[in-house]
């Protein structure tokens, strides 16, 4: 089960904006870009305060991690007499597994069988206000959820009343498989010298939250070990076999920390961690209370955790909990961990390093996290990308002028927002930084025909001339291996753009290459000649010429030669441009190229009618 988007209303500085996820299925990772106060925080904020399943991390007492206060919640310009909601509506994708097991639980609980699938589900939840006051009464919870069948005994399909105790128990048993959501504000915490195996007289709900970590680690082992029976109990045993047990099971799971959290860093760093490992030790304080300590074993000592340096602690505590939290044995549910600004306060390399290590957290996770730095922004992820945009923050020539009052928040997806708003690069700039070019506000980036190369380019530019064909504008790549740069540049600037390849065999290699690399960018965008029309198999583009205008344009710089030669035809076709010398070329000739231009036309007009 996956979100498929998040609506937030009258939410401090969002009077409604809309996030969808839907709209790019094969991405995980979602990017929020924008100026200070531009209310990318604010996002997150929502989406962790309504969603069901937010995990409990007050232990790790994360500064801005809750909301203790609704009233808070109340938009700056509506304080003085606020009656309204404020709300988040989210939308659900079910898997099959998601169907199964709710058509098992309602067959096995309630004896009703449905006859279709559930498909999505879309929840509204909010908080009520009276006068600017929260009125608990007031408050929400609403789902749009179609559970339709018929009793073990029944003939007749019927649509469960939302009232019934069928549908509410069904619905709490949909709740529990939802994905759970980690919202992590920063990630500046220190990892505890020692992990309480049971709760003293304090109850510590930081070693609590510490012990689930502790069960994650044993379920990635994958034999069958829980934290209870195998490490409790055995640290309370005198029996000398559960001791050495135990010892077992502790240096067991330090090597498997080591191999997972090093072995992420080594790829990530693309460095060895030399001699490093973790150990895993058990011990008791003066009052016999049991506890675990992790510490990190080197050439030059052991050391505790907090006892390294701080980029050292930061990724070690990041790594150990996305990289075990997705694997939770026996849990159907998805993660969706919301970062803040992640690794804001790391030199960046080790932040351009971050966003490789999201790429290895499990399938079951999806990430949405802010950020001001380049060194966070993946061209390859800039479908993904959105722009959160303050209407409250007002260009001047040389600031931003701050009035809450007018305070609007709302996120665009990067393509569409540059598109309406090329003039506000500020919003975006990360974008551009790490593209390594940032247009000015008078640069104008037309669509274009991307082409492998001059030689293309010259001879489509000729014959553009002669059929006096002007309405598009080619640009040549270096090769047709050689595109990505032009490529990522018009992804960044949200312009359109079309890829003409040759059809021969690196052509279609290169085209098979690209749609790889940018995948759902590149749908409608790159061809090849024999994508034009079939009978163009293997050709490049002089083969469009018939044999004998090919010589003509030869002739024009080498009027002896009778054999066609590449290189001086090339040059001469070259030459014609420049001079604009037109010569007659054959009917089927200028048809091929026709026929070409019609086709770019077309799909540029298709794709632009799509955005």
């Amino acid at each position: 089960m996956q979100f498929t988007f998040f609506e937030i209303g009258n939410f401090r500085g969002i009077q409604k904006t809309r996030l969808n996820l839907a709209a790019i299925p094969n991405s995980h990772i979602y990017t929020l870009v924008g100026l200070n106060e531009s209310g990318k925080s604010t996002i997150l904020e929502a989406i962790n305060h309504f969603t069901y399943k937010n995990e409990n991390l007050d232990p790790l007492e994360l500064p801005g991690y809750s909301i203790s206060d609704p009233h808070t919640l109340i938009p700056i310009s509506a304080r003085l007499n606020f009656n309204k909601e404020t709300f988040l509506k989210f939308g659900l994708e079910l898997d099959k597994e998601d169907e199964t097991a709710i058509s098992k639980y309602m067959l096995d609980k309630h004896g009703f069988i449905l006859d279709k699938e559930i498909g999505n589900i879309t929840i509204y939840r909010s908080e009520g206000f009276k006068d600017s006051k929260h009125d608990p009464k007031l408050r929400k919870n609403a789902w749009n959820i179609s559970l339709r069948g018929k009793n073990q005994k029944g003939r007749k399909s019927i649509e469960l009343p939302s009232k019934s105790t069928a549908w509410q128990e069904t619905a709490n048993f949909i709740k529990g498989r939802m994905p759970s959501v980690l919202f992590f504000p920063n990630f500046l915490f220190d990892f505890p010298d020692k992990i309480y195996l049971e709760d003293g007289p304090e109850k510590s709900q930081r070693s609590k939250f510490y012990r689930l970590l502790i069960q994650d680690i044993l379920d990635a082992l994958n034999k069958d070990i829980n934290l209870q029976t195998h490490i409790i109990e055995r640290t309370k045993s005198t029996d000398s076999n559960d001791k050495r047990s135990l010892d077992g099971l502790l240096l067991e799971m330090g090597r498997n920390v080591t191999e997972v959290v090093f072995g992420a860093w080594n790829k990530i760093f693309h460095q060895e961690m030399g001699q490093k490992r973790i150990s895993i030790k058990c011990d008791y304080d003066e009052s016999q209370r049991p506890y675990l300590e992790f510490k990190v074993e080197d050439t030059d000592g052991i050391f505790l955790i907090n006892e390294r340096s701080l980029g050292f602690r930061w990724f070690f505590v990041f790594l150990l909990l996305t990289q075990y939290r997705g694997f939770r044995k026996d849990s159907p549910n998805s993660v969706l961990f919301l970062f803040d600004e992640p690794a804001s306060n790391l030199h960046p390399s080790a932040q351009a390093q971050l966003i490789k290590s999201f790429e290895k957290l499990s399938e079951k996770c999806r990430i949405i996290y802010t950020t001001h730095s380049h060194h966070l922004i993946n061209p390859e992820w800039l479908e993904s990308v959105f722009v959160v945009k303050n209407e409250g923050l007002k260009y001047g020539k040389d600031e931003i002028n701050y009035n809450a009052n007018k305070t609007d928040i709302s996120v665009t997806r990067y393509r569409e927002f540059a598109v309406k708003h090329p003039n506000q690069t500020d919003y975006y700039r990360p974008i551009l930084d790490v593209l390594d070019y940032a247009p000015s506000h008078f640069d104008f980036a037309p669509d274009v025909i991307m082409v492998e190369g001059k030689n293309d380019y010259y001879v489509i530019r000729y014959m553009q001339l002669l059929l006096k064909n002007d309405t598009l504008k080619f640009l040549p790549g270096t090769s047709s291996s050689n595109l990505e740069v032009p490529i990522r540049l018009y992804i960044a600037w949200g312009c359109e753009f079309i890829v003409l390849l040759d059809s021969d065999r690196e052509g279609k290699k290169q085209k098979a290459r690209y749609e790889d690399l940018f995948e759902m960018t590149l749908i409608n965008r790159v061809f090849t000649l024999a994508d034009i029309d079939l009978t163009w198999q293997n050709f490049e583009m002089e083969s469009l010429f018939l044999h004998e205008d090919k010589l003509a344009i030869q002739n024009f710089l080498y009027p002896t030669e009778t054999n066609f030669n590449k290189k001086n035809f090339n040059r001469s076709i070259q030459e014609l441009l420049i001079k604009k010398t037109i010569i007659t070329l054959s009917e089927d000739t200028k048809k091929n190229f026709e026929a070409i231009f019609n086709h770019l036309e077309e799909k540029l007009a298709v794709n632009k009618a799509a955005e």
